[in-house]
């Protein structure tokens, strides 16, 4: 990475945004495919409150974090907002869908509820030149 050494944080953090994009958009369109659904649109965010979110609009919203996460949790969360295409609740029949997406969905809940939190801590830091 040439430039000035200043801007290697900035760099770093962009280049995790566009892998977390990539990473995203292939799970959300593989899950959207199997319900024959479509978002209207697909964004990563610096979201520090929520890993996900589904708009009225159809829109998805991802924190880009969720690069640093094992894959199969990136996967859950990306199917867990497709799933909010079909059922705008976290009902029943909600549930069953994002199960039949992601089999295994409890053990990615459960890495969120322990470890996730800890992914917050990543983003554009100063460089120290100590």
């Amino acid at each position: 990475v040439g430039g000035d050494i200043s801007f290697l944080p900035r760099r770093v953090t962009d280049w995790l945004k566009q892998q977390a994009k990539t990473d995203l958009n292939r799970s959300v369109l593989t899950h959207a495919s199997e319900l024959n659904v479509r978002p209207s649109r697909i964004t990563v965010r610096d979201q520090s409150s929520r890993w996900g979110s589904c708009s009225s609009t159809r829109a998805l919203s991802f924190s880009w974090r969720l690069i640093f996460a094992p894959t199969d949790v990136l996967d859950y969360v990306a199917a867990h907002e497709v799933a909010h295409l079909v059922h705008m609740n976290h009902g029943p029949q909600f549930w069953r869908t994002v199960e039949r997406l992601v089999p295994a969905y409890s053990q990615a809940v459960r890495w969120l509820e322990t470890e996730g939190p800890a992914l917050h801590k990543y983003g554009v830091a100063p460089l120290s030149m100590d």
